[in-house]
């Protein structure tokens, strides 16, 4: 099966930020075409006919909810017996995306900020990972622009393919948010100057891909987290940059797992190729 025909698959358990990923990730497979594949996977306890019951009912829950979506939605719900994170990651193998809510089963507080599953899937998908998050205009697209992280630290190919992608889907505006600071090295440095000319070529390309889309390039100074969290106030998508799978240091770095935690939007994390 090509990339472009693999389902859109969203994880749920149940709980409020759950479904809203469910209705994300139907939307986002209208859009794309691609049938949606809901993922509940259970681990509380000894298996029993009870939980068998639960996990039926999240499964059903969460397809009628996206039946809901659009007569075109084609939908499988599969219920699995083990841990979410493991079997996010595993379905993520044969996803185009995977999508999660920010936040699963539990309140309070704790709520507000970014869940062990949500994390690790971000971090760690072999495919584009979405987390639903932030105000209600911007998880239901009512900005009409999609942001994506430019660092010039990392190319960033992969990040502007798919915000313009998303753009040219959604009929909406891309802004590129480039962040810097005063110690951003030697500008004559030759690995730099690469980098940079990497992402400007990557531009480049995603513009004459998708001539339709306009293009909005803002240069930002100060922290990169702070221009990226303002950027997400006013944008339905979010798009940042992961290290490649096997490449040293952590996937994500402490930015994007920043802007993870605080994002007004939902937050797409790409692999760089």
């Amino acid at each position: 099966m090509a990339t472009m025909d693999l389902p859109v698959v969203v994880g749920t358990d149940g709980s409020r930020a759950s479904l809203e990923a469910v209705d994300w990730a139907a939307d986002a497979a209208v859009l794309r075409e691609l049938p949606l594949w809901i993922v509940h996977a259970g681990s509380d306890g000894t298996r029993s006919g009870r939980s068998a019951a639960r996990a039926e009912e999240v499964c059903d829950l969460a397809a009628e909810r996206a039946a809901l979506r659009s007569s075109r939605l084609k939908v499988t719900a599969e219920s699995v017996w083990g841990a979410a994170t493991m079997a996010l990651l595993e379905a993520s193998h044969g996803a185009s995306l995977v999508v999660v809510g920010h936040r699963g089963q539990g309140g309070g507080v704790t709520s507000l900020f970014l869940g062990p599953v949500a994390t690790a899937v971000a971090a760690h998908a072999h495919c584009p990972a979405v987390v639903v998050r932030g105000r209600p205009d911007n998880v239901h697209g009512r900005t009409h622009r999609i942001t994506v992280g430019i660092s010039r630290q990392h190319p960033e190919e992969s990040a502007v393919s798919f915000a313009f992608a998303e753009a040219a889907l959604r009929r909406c505006e891309v802004e590129t948010v480039f962040a810097w600071s005063g110690t951003g090295g030697d500008p004559r440095d030759a690995g730099r100057l690469r980098r940079e000319h990497a992402t400007d070529e990557a531009l480049r390309s995603a513009t004459r891909a998708h001539p339709g889309v306009p293009l909005l390039a803002y240069p930002v100074g100060g922290p990169t987290h702070t221009a990226l969290l303002r950027a997400s106030a006013a944008s339905d998508l979010l798009v940042l940059g992961a290290r490649p799978h096997g490449s040293p240091g952590p996937r994500l770095g402490v930015v994007n797992g920043t802007v993870l935690q605080h994002a007004h939007c939902p937050v797409a994390v790409v692999p760089r190729w």
